[in-house]
């Protein structure tokens, strides 16, 4: 049985997102997703505290696996949360 998730802004270094968080009686866990993202990403913790760095860590891990296929990350604020660095763009021959 899970109880309703809490939905929260999770801030970090690529911009703000939102989350949901659960506990889950039956595993004596937290899960925790993110709510914004078309791909599913989702994490758990021993307690809600760690559900919530859990989920951060696994924000910002996608988010740089984005940038790093060249990939567009906007923020759920529309801001744009990662950018190519100069050395890495291709300069068409």
């Amino acid at each position: 049985m899970t109880t309703r998730k809490k939905q929260l802004t999770i801030h970090t270094r690529h911009g703000s997102y939102r989350a949901g968080i659960w506990r889950d009686a039956k595993s004596m866990t937290y899960g925790a997703e993110v709510l914004g993202f078309p791909e599913k990403v989702v994490t758990f913790g021993t307690s809600f505290a760690d559900a919530k760095r859990m989920i951060k860590d696994a924000i910002e891990l996608h988010c740089d696996c984005l940038i790093d296929e060249r990939k567009l990350v906007l923020d759920d604020t529309g801001r744009v949360a990662g950018r190519i660095p100069k050395s890495r763009v291709l300069v068409p021959a």
